[in-house]
C-alpha cells in the first residue's frame, strides 16, 4: 500500500487539472502552433476505430478491446485471439483502415496491425497544363504492438510501426513508435492513462531537400464508469508539435450491456476559432455513434460530420476467433 499512495495521488492531481482545463479553462489555453500544417504522413493523427471516434476521439484511457491496437498498452490483458478490423468513408473519395489480431504469448500480449489508405485517382498534368493520364496514390503501415502487465493496477505497451507511401511513381517510408500506459487507481469505475504517439523518423521523403518531421502528440485523459449509472465519462488533453492544445470529452451509455450509444466533442484551434467567428471552442465539432456487442462480437459505427468538407462515417467490428 505504500508504494501505491504516491502514484495513486500524483495521477489523482493529474486527473483534476485535466478536468479543470477541459470544462473550466479551455479559453484561456489557445495559441497558433508554428508547426501547423508542416509535419508528413498527418494521416497518423486520424483514429480509424469507431468507437473511439464517436466519443469524441477520446484515447488515453482506453483498454480491452475497446482501445485495441489504437492505444498501445491496450492490448495487454487480451488473452484470446481478438480479430479487430477498421473501416472509414473519409474526405473526397479517400478511404482508410485497418485490421488486427492480438493474443497471449506466454507472458506478453502481443497484436499486429496493417493499415492501408487509398486518396483514389487523381489526373496528372504537364508543365502546359495538359493531361497527361490518370495516377493512384495511397499509404501502408504495418505494426507490431507489445504489451505487459507491470502491476495489478498498471498496464504500458508498445507498438512499432514501419510506413511506406505512393504517389504516382514516387514513394516515402518511414517509421514510429508508440507508447502508453493505463492506470487503475484504488477508485472504483476510474482509469487513468496516457499515450505518446508518431515519434520516429522519416527514413525517405518525397522531396529531399526538405527536413520531414511527424505529427508526434502526446494524450492525458480518464475515464470514469458511473456506479449504479449506464453511463461512462471520458476526456483527454491533447498535445500535438503541429496543431494547438486540444480538448475532448465524449460519454458512452450502454443498455443492458447490449447496445452502446456514443457523443462526443473536440475544441477548436483558435485559428479554427476566428475563422468561423465561433461562439465557443466546441461549437460544430460533433461526433455520434452506436455499437451493438452479441456475445464474443460487437460492432461500432461512427458518424463525425464537417460543416466545410464531406461527413465521415467510420465502422469496427471486432471479436475473438
Amino acid at each position: 500500500m505504500k508504494n501505491r499512495l504516491p502514484v495513486s495521488y500524483s495521477l489523482m492531481v493529474l486527473l483534476i487539472i485535466i478536468f479543470f482545463h477541459v470544462f473550466m479553462g479551455t479559453g484561456y489555453a489557445r495559441s497558433i502552433n508554428d508547426g501547423i500544417g508542416r509535419t508528413s504522413f498527418t494521416w497518423l493523427k486520424s483514429i480509424s476505430d469507431a468507437g473511439i471516434s464517436s466519443a469524441g476521439e477520446c484515447l488515453a484511457a482506453r483498454d480491452g478491446i475497446s482501445g485495441l491496437l489504437v492505444h498501445p498498452a491496450a492490448v495487454t490483458g487480451i488473452t484470446s485471439g481478438t480479430l479487430k478490423m477498421s473501416y472509414v468513408s473519409h474526405y473526397v473519395d479517400t478511404q482508410y483502415g485497418s485490421i488486427g489480431y492480438a493474443r497471449k504469448m506466454k507472458d506478453r500480449y502481443i497484436g499486429i496491425r496493417l493499415t492501408y489508405i487509398n486518396y483514389g485517382e487523381f489526373t496528372g498534368m504537364d508543365i502546359n497544363n495538359n493531361p497527361t493520364g490518370t495516377f493512384t496514390a495511397g499509404d501502408m503501415g504495418f505494426s507490431l504492438n507489445i504489451g505487459k502487465q507491470l502491476r495489478d493496477d498498471l498496464k504500458v505497451g508498445a507498438m512499432v510501426t514501419y510506413i511506406t507511401s505512393k504517389i504516382e511513381d514516387f514513394t516515402a517510408q518511414a517509421a514510429t513508435i508508440d507508447l502508453g500506459v493505463t492506470y487503475y487507481p484504488p477508485f472504483e469505475g476510474l482509469t487513468i492513462g496516457a499515450v505518446l504517439m508518431n515519434m520516429g523518423k522519416v527514413i525517405k521523403g518525397y522531396s529531399s531537400g526538405y527536413e520531414e518531421t511527424m505529427p508526434v502528440y502526446l494524450s492525458v485523459g480518464a475515464r470514469k464508469k458511473l456506479v449504479h449509472s449506464p453511463l461512462t465519462l471520458f476526456t483527454d488533453v491533447i498535445f500535438p508539435n503541429d496543431y494547438d492544445i486540444t480538448y475532448a470529452y465524449g460519454i458512452e451509455a450502454s443498455v443492458k450491456e447490449t447496445l452502446f450509444i456514443y457523443a462526443g466533442t473536440k475544441s477548436r484551434s483558435k485559428i479554427d476559432a476566428e475563422r468561423e467567428k465561433s461562439k465557443t471552442d466546441f461549437s460544430g465539432i460533433k461526433t455520434f455513434g452506436f455499437g451493438i456487442e452479441l456475445k464474443n462480437y460487437r460492432f461500432n459505427y461512427a458518424y463525425c460530420p464537417d460543416d466545410d468538407l464531406d461527413d465521415i462515417h467510420k465502422i469496427t467490428l471486432s471479436g475473438k476467433i
